[in-house]
């Protein structure tokens, strides 16, 4: 894999640095890494400006959520390039209300390497049925893949 041009790069609030390239963050300890993670495996983000404190939801029960502390006088423009980040390795979504108050949505992702794959996030959907959540799930899935000329089933 070639090496990604970095767009950001500062310092957390425990002095690490850290560095943003289009598909990867990373987090240093002078010249070594101590964490990378790639943007696709976090659904969405928050930035919390007052704390300096940005958060990322993971989508994958194998990925932790991401949480990265930046020192209170940072530039608050990071918030939007971190968000941004995760935002931009979606290339197509759909979501679907189930339940009394629940919602699923399927994603279309692209890997660091550049190939599509699909993942689905639900939320508050522990009291649907679980034959009509997957009927559902599939129906997101086979229309995001659709959409994007990638192969069903």
């Amino acid at each position: 894999m070639k090496r990604e041009r970095t767009l950001w790069q500062g310092t957390l609030g425990n002095g690490h640095s850290l560095v943003v390239t289009k598909s990867f963050g990373w987090i240093l300890d002078g010249d070594t890494k101590v964490k990378e993670w790639a943007w696709v495996n976090y659904a969405s983000g928050t930035w919390e400006g007052e704390e300096g404190l940005f958060t990322a939801q993971a989508i994958a029960d194998d990925v932790e959520d991401l949480h990265l502390q930046f020192p209170t006088e940072s530039d608050l423009s990071i918030g939007l390039v971190l968000s941004d980040r995760i935002e931009s390795s979606i290339v197509y979504q759909e979501t679907a209300a189930v339940g009394e108050a629940g919602w699923v949505r399927v994603f279309v992702r692209r890997n660091p390497d550049g190939t599509m794959f699909t993942q689905s996030l639900g939320f508050n959907v522990d009291a649907v049925d679980r034959a009509e959540l997957e009927r559902i799930v599939l129906e997101l899935e086979t229309s995001v893949r659709e959409a994007v000329g990638m192969p069903i089933g």
